[in-house]
């Protein structure tokens, strides 16, 4: 093909900072099609992005856009309905984590991808960005000794952790592998709607990994520190890397590499994630965050969940409304 049309379902907050701005730098892009409340908002975002087109509902879009790919970016409640409408027109298709709000939605999803030979990502894009890349290149061949991930912000909302945490937890198996033994603390006043998480890993190689979240902090903070090999490599989100090694520390900026322009479209990973997907999609490859490895990733976040004691699917709806 020589443009892939793209389009999306949902196009919020992190639509409009992350993806469109991938999407509508790609010259082998076509952003085909958009579905997403207010309508007046989805013809603001179509004028702003270039957009062909606003569509009343996602089926009117895959039935009438031509689509080569579809983009699922709407609030993590609706993913599966949307997923599956994309599946089944025989779509790759790309979502925004989590793919699903209970892992076995995630499974029953990565399975029919799977099974059907569809292709479907799913959207962990800090494995992308360029200073998770360095850091995770300074220990390759050695697994990690001790790794130390934490991600607070200052947002608070419902299951925050499959939201925040669950990036953080996805870190620690593309560092480092699979995990064997974990003990978790929660604070929740609330268990749908905790203030944050405190957990311990073993990697079955023997090391250790630390995650923590608080949410409702003071500010957006990011940091990952991985000791493998002699090395150490700290990252502080989203645009600062250091290496040590032998007693000294090389650090690497991506801001002033940009000129003062970097962009969190590019230093959280949007942008190649972005490209990642379309060649995956021209190629019909396998992407690297394959719908199994994120279901993976969702299966670890469950066992930390029970592990605090907190719930692993949604409210019940009853409870909603007593």
């Amino acid at each position: 093909m020589d443009r892939v049309r793209v389009g999306l379902v949902g196009a919020g907050n992190v639509a409009r900072v992350g993806h469109l701005p991938a999407l509508s730098a790609m010259p082998d892009v076509v952003l085909a099609g958009v579905v997403t409340d207010p309508p007046a908002e989805a013809e603001m975002t179509a004028r702003r992005w270039g957009i062909e087109r606003v569509y009343p509902d996602a089926d009117a879009m895959i039935g009438d856009a031509r689509l080569d790919a579809l983009y699922v970016l709407t609030p993590k409640g609706s993913h599966v309905p949307f997923v599956e409408r994309g599946l089944a027109a025989r779509l790759p298709v790309f979502c925004e984590k989590p793919l699903a709000s209970t892992s076995e939605e995630a499974w029953r999803l990565a399975d029919a991808a799977h099974d059907g030979g569809h292709l479907l990502q799913v959207g962990f894009n800090r494995r992308f960005a360029e200073v998770y890349r360095i850091a995770r290149d300074t220990i390759a061949g050695h697994a990690p000794l001790f790794l130390i991930a934490q991600k607070h912000r200052p947002d608070h909302f419902y299951r925050m952790s499959l939201e925040n945490a669950i990036h953080m937890v996805d870190l620690v198996r593309w560092f480092g592998g699979e995990v064997t033994d974990l003990a978790a603390l929660a604070a929740a006043a609330d268990p749908y709607e905790e203030d944050g998480i405190a957990v311990l890993l073993r990697y079955e190689t023997g090391g250790a990994a630390t995650v923590t979240a608080a949410y409702g902090a003071g500010e957006w903070e990011e940091r990952l520190t991985a000791v493998a090999g002699g090395a150490t490599a700290r990252v502080v989100a989203p645009d600062r890397v250091e290496v040590s090694r032998d007693g000294e520390t090389r650090v690497i900026e991506m801001r002033p590499r940009a000129m003062g322009w970097a962009q969190v479209t590019e230093s959280l990973g949007f942008g190649p994630q972005a490209r990642h997907f379309i060649a995956c999609v021209t190629g019909r490859e396998r992407p690297e965050t394959d719908a199994r490895d994120a279901a993976r990733t969702q299966d670890l976040l469950d066992r930390v969940l029970l592990a605090a004691g907190l719930p692993t699917d949604d409210r019940p709806a009853s409870a909603e409304t007593s």
